[in-house]
């Protein structure tokens, strides 16, 4: 079973599935005090995770991190004890230090990213960012990060420009948790033309063309 983590099982290579992790609920550990244990420590600890860093030393680089309450700093050598209570497991030490980190994090069932060699690993971290409404993912097939931060600046660009329409979308959907034709009308508002209409500020008048005057006890406030 654990031999199938160090091959690419399928035809076409390695397969993605994501998940979004509620981080306040993940205990992160960070094996290498490095530009590379710091790069992933700024993303996750920025992202509300519970961030260990487990080093001898410690580049400056993370004074930056110090003024967040939910990183901690180990100065020491990694040991399998560190591993225990934590769900994902950073290595970012060079290859030769890091068989037994991957060894233990195999032999513990740990998600793990390999920080330096991302096929070595069982996860990689996106490319991420927010809106006010939206998050999202992006991540290339073949490694490109600088390619993909370009690409997911144009996306954000232009989820940006649906930010408003997601929210009116979500309070709608909260306030129609009574109301009979509530799937039907989520369905016909996630469309072009709707949209087309919101943009005119008509989508008021158009829920009452399609669903009635009853409509608007539960739209009213839009």
């Amino acid at each position: 079973m654990l031999e199938a983590n160090r091959e690419d099982i399928l035809p076409g290579g390695i397969n993605d599935v994501f998940l979004s992790i509620v981080s306040c609920k993940i205990n992160v550990l960070i094996v290498g005090g490095g530009r590379a244990g710091f790069i992933k420590a700024k993303t996750l600890t920025e992202r509300g995770c519970n961030v260990t860093v487990v080093s001898p030393e410690l580049s400056s680089d993370f004074k930056t991190l110090k003024e967040y309450n939910n990183i901690k700093f180990i100065k020491d050598t990694y040991k399998r004890e560190y591993i225990r209570d934590k769900h994902l497991i950073v290595i970012a030490v060079p290859e030769e230090f890091a068989i037994e980190v991957k060894k233990h994090c195999e032999e513990e069932f740990k998600v793990y990213i390999a920080s330096y060699n991302f096929r070595e690993g069982i996860a990689v971290l996106p490319y991420q960012r927010s809106t006010k409404n939206m998050t999202f993912a992006l991540k290339s097939i073949k490694a490109s990060p600088k390619t993909t931060r370009f690409i997911g600046q144009k996306l954000e660009k232009t989820l940006k420009e649906y930010d408003d329409f997601m929210e009116y979308s979500c309070r709608l959907r909260e306030k129609l948790k009574i109301y009979e034709n509530r799937e039907e009308i989520l369905s016909f508002i996630s469309s072009d033309d709707f949209y087309f209409s919101y943009t005119k500020n008509k989508q008021d008048l158009i829920l009452k063309m399609f669903f009635g005057d009853d409509f608007n006890e539960y739209n009213s406030s839009y």
